[in-house]
């Protein structure tokens, strides 16, 4: 959550459900839904399960590698949340500490390069490593900055969280598409394009996001 999760009685959900349903209806065709969990995303593109992995993915260079991605629909860095009563001000104060982190996210090397005695604790779901911090087993969690921010704002206490100002890490997101389809490619591109000169994209992130303001459009790269 909110980029794309299971809600009930209402199937898959989310930020990146709304963006991907839009692509479909330009294509013509009726959307599909299928569970991953993040360590298989990038196998599922290349093993033809899916066609557009839809999950909030950070368009990493080295990912860029094996897939291929849009034009990026969320710019927000990556920054650390913690508990305000927790001790840690700087990213220094975490250098006996721990962090809670998704399994596979792209940033563990950047990470202990800032703090190489930091503790990185893995998760499947970002809503399960917030709980970690939320319940102090964790003194930090690292994800976007609307994230984590949406995360606390959920929790009913924002204000017993806060973000370390003196560490992030720039991050855009994306849909991930198989490598080298350069015809899907281009138009999921234009479909986020035209959805930006519509207002539909600022729509779509303030059904998903509200209060947190939109800081960004969706550009070509």
């Amino acid at each position: 959550p909110p980029f794309s999760y299971r809600d009930g009685g209402k199937g898959i959900v989310g930020y990146d459900v709304d963006l991907a349903a839009e692509v479909a209806k330009k294509l013509g065709v009726a959307a599909e839904t299928i569970t991953i969990i993040n360590a298989d995303r990038i196998a599922s593109l290349q093993q033809d399960r899916v066609d557009l992995v839809a999950v909030g993915m950070t368009r990493s260079k080295s990912r860029g590698n094996d897939i291929d991605f849009s034009y990026a629909y969320l710019d927000s860095p990556h920054m650390i949340l913690v508990r305000k009563d927790g001790g840690v001000k700087e990213i220094a104060d975490l250098a006996k500490g721990k962090l809670a982190l998704v399994r596979s996210a792209s940033v563990d090397a950047k990470l202990k390069e800032a703090v190489p005695t930091l503790q990185i604790v893995y998760f499947d779901t970002y809503d399960l490593a917030f709980t970690a911090l939320a319940d102090r087993k964790v003194d930090a969690f690292l994800a976007d900055k609307m994230l984590v921010l949406w995360f606390a704002q959920k929790s009913g206490h924002p204000a017993d969280f806060a973000l370390i100002e003196d560490y992030q890490l720039p991050r855009t997101s994306g849909f991930a598409l198989k490598k080298n389809e350069p015809r899907l490619l281009a138009l999921v591109n234009q479909t986020l394009l035209d959805l930006e000169t519509s207002g539909e994209a600022a729509k779509i992130f303030d059904k998903w996001f509200a209060p947190l303001p939109r800081t960004f459009q969706i550009k070509p790269d």
